[in-house]
């Protein structure tokens, strides 16, 4: 239960937390709809789907055309952590989503918009999670020199850019990024 507590979810009697959040994703985006006066048009219900990965619990998806949304859920983070992305990040999601379909992209994220419609959910406007989260991947990195006495490290992705006519320059010096001769050549 929430610090709103209007919802009650069985979390401890084996019930699908997936569905749980489904389901928990229309009461909120209902709830919206009575706190902000909005109709069903005005606030659908987004397609939920549990393919994030890494350290975001959730994300967001606006569509600049239609302005269809989605919500992706970290499942990972959902199955060793159920009460905090149930209480937190699903309201945090939908408020995300409220927040674009009533204000478009001139909201911020995390701008006062979200926060009053956070605050009407009765839920803590925290911008981010504290749950414990491992990376999706760990990046290779690689040395770069520039004018100043420490290499520059770029990820593989930075790397492969570079090798393929990206040109990056140090934020220290301004200078365009070499890459180091001490490396290995890959």
């Amino acid at each position: 239960m929430t610090a709103s507590g209007q919802y009650n979810l069985a979390l401890d009697n084996g019930g699908d937390l997936q569905a749980q959040v489904i389901e928990l994703t229309e009461y909120w985006i209902c709830r919206a709809r009575q706190v902000t006066g909005s109709s069903a048009g005005q606030l659908p219900v987004p397609e939920v789907a549990f393919d994030l990965r890494g350290r975001a619990a959730g994300q967001a998806i606006f569509a600049r055309r239609s302005r269809e949304t989605r919500i992706r859920i970290n499942a990972t983070l959902l199955a060793s952590h159920p009460r905090e992305m149930l209480d937190d990040t699903v309201p945090h999601e939908v408020a995300h989503v409220v927040v674009f379909r009533l204000y478009g992209r001139k909201a911020k994220p995390h701008g006062a918009e979200w926060k009053a419609v956070m605050r009407a959910f009765g839920v803590d406007p925290a911008p981010c999670h504290t749950l414990p989260a491992e990376p999706a991947r760990q990046l290779k990195r690689f040395a770069y020199q520039c004018g100043c006495d420490e290499p520059v490290w770029l990820t593989s992705i930075r790397h492969r850019r570079a090798r393929q006519g990206t040109d990056y320059v140090c934020r220290r010096c301004g200078e365009k990024l070499r890459r180091a001769e001490d490396d290995d050549g890959s």
